[in-house]
């Protein structure tokens, strides 16, 4: 039997009342917004906000219009992701994730929508995009807020529920599968704006650094044995995740979410079942191997006993999710990706699970009121108090990749 869904946490907490100012350039985009919803006469509540740990590139905004229309009385509720002017960090080059956003909802989202459309696929079976505004504002994403729908996220913490994570693996497979639609239906898009998408990390003498610091939290939940075994892995971490995110050739690439985890899936609920996930935060786009995505969602949010029943099942379904995805558009997934091909890429890359959930872990158990300001760039340095329960993920963790031959 399987455990209760405890997986859904808004994580949401409100830093400002409803009168909250907004900056001048967010502003002019609501005003924008107000004029394309047709508000005759309008008044609008502003709220800052915080995730808790589920954000680090942004500074995060709730705004409520409410007005009357020539159709009548009318609501809309925006979220709003803006750029912080301060932000130091190195190891990514923080624009260019804004520009790669805005690029997904300002354009590819919309031939998503029109080929999903097309193709007559049923709503349950699309690949799911949150409803984006068009105000321009290179240095804020502007949203639908989902949460006024009753969508929340997964609290980071928690070992994903099964629903959760078959849903996820669906998505992500249609997700990959729209990028091989997209390079068959509009081919000199596909050249022109998608292969040449380079994954947006620089993996710098600041991101060694990131993995030592993250090192000293991992190593003191494991024994001696396994910290020896670490002790070997960690000095080729940097050079195993180049080499997996950019040495490509020969190999089927698509469009890569980038950052595909549980704090970065919407999900909603009816009743006690999670009835739909919604993915969102586009701002690590890159043209890469899929098998990427998949090894990335799976072992930051599983434990060692969720990986041991259903980690086989939910590469069946990823590959299953694809095949029918596929059969819309008379692609035969065989052809395009053989199964063959998914299992000796995700053997290649599975150490990169190991590097993930290394890497991740500490700042994903860190308790909410002692998230690090990752944003300000000390990432060699940055302290983290992660909660007691990340020592037997982390062991978990260490012990499959012995077992996998890994360690």
């Amino acid at each position: 039997m399987e455990a209760p869904e405890k997986c859904c946490d808004t994580q949401i907490k409100v830093l400002s009342s409803g009168d909250y100012i907004l900056p001048p350039p967010l502003q002019a985009s609501i005003d924008k917004i107000v004029e394309k919803e047709g508000y005759i006469s309008h008044k609008t509540i502003n709220r800052s906000i915080s995730t808790s740990g589920g954000n680090f590139l942004g500074e995060l905004y709730e705004v409520d219009i409410k007005g009357r229309t020539a159709d009548g009385d009318k609501e809309t509720n925006i979220f709003i992701k803006n750029k912080m002017d301060d932000i130091q960090v190195t190891i990514i080059d923080v624009t260019e994730c804004y520009s790669m956003e805005n690029f997904f909802y300002g354009h590819l989202s919309k031939l998503y929508y029109d080929i999903q459309n097309k193709a007559n696929i049923p709503i349950e079976e699309r690949f799911n995009m949150v409803k984006s505004y068009d105000a321009t504002n290179p240095n804020a994403i502007i949203l639908e807020n989902l949460a006024k729908k009753g969508f929340t996220t997964v609290h980071r913490m928690e070992v994903a529920s099964l629903k959760f994570a078959q849903l996820s693996v669906q998505q992500l497979a249609r997700f990959h599968g729209l990028s091989w639609v997209l390079e068959k239906l509009h081919p000199e898009y596909f050249e022109k704006k998608i292969r040449p998408l380079k994954l947006t990390f620089q993996f710098n003498d600041d991101y060694q650094k990131f993995i030592d610091n993250m090192s000293t939290y991992t190593d003191k939940c494991v024994d001696v044995q396994q910290k020896v075994r670490l002790n070997k892995f960690k000095p080729g971490v940097m050079d195993t995740l180049k080499k997996n995110y950019f040495e490509n050739a020969g190999r089927r690439c698509c469009l890569c979410h980038g950052d595909y985890r549980a704090n970065n899936i919407l999900v909603k609920k009816d009743g006690d079942s999670i009835s739909e996930v919604i993915p969102v935060d586009y701002q690590l786009l890159y043209y890469g191997c899929p098998v990427m995505d998949f090894i990335y969602f799976i072992f930051p949010c599983t434990d060692q006993e969720f990986r041991r029943k259903h980690l086989d099942d939910l590469k069946d379904l990823y590959y299953e999710s694809l095949r029918k995805f596929l059969k819309y558009f008379n692609m035969d997934v065989e052809s395009l990706y053989p199964r063959r091909e998914f299992e000796t890429e995700y053997k290649k890359r599975l150490d990169c699970g190991l590097a993930f959930g290394l890497l991740i872990t500490p700042i994903l158990f860190t308790e909410d009121d002692d998230v690090p300001d990752l944003a300000k760039g000390d990432l060699g340095t940055v302290s983290v108090t992660p909660d007691p329960k990340m020592d037997e993920r982390i062991r978990g963790l260490v012990d499959d990749f012995q077992k996998w031959g890994i360690l």
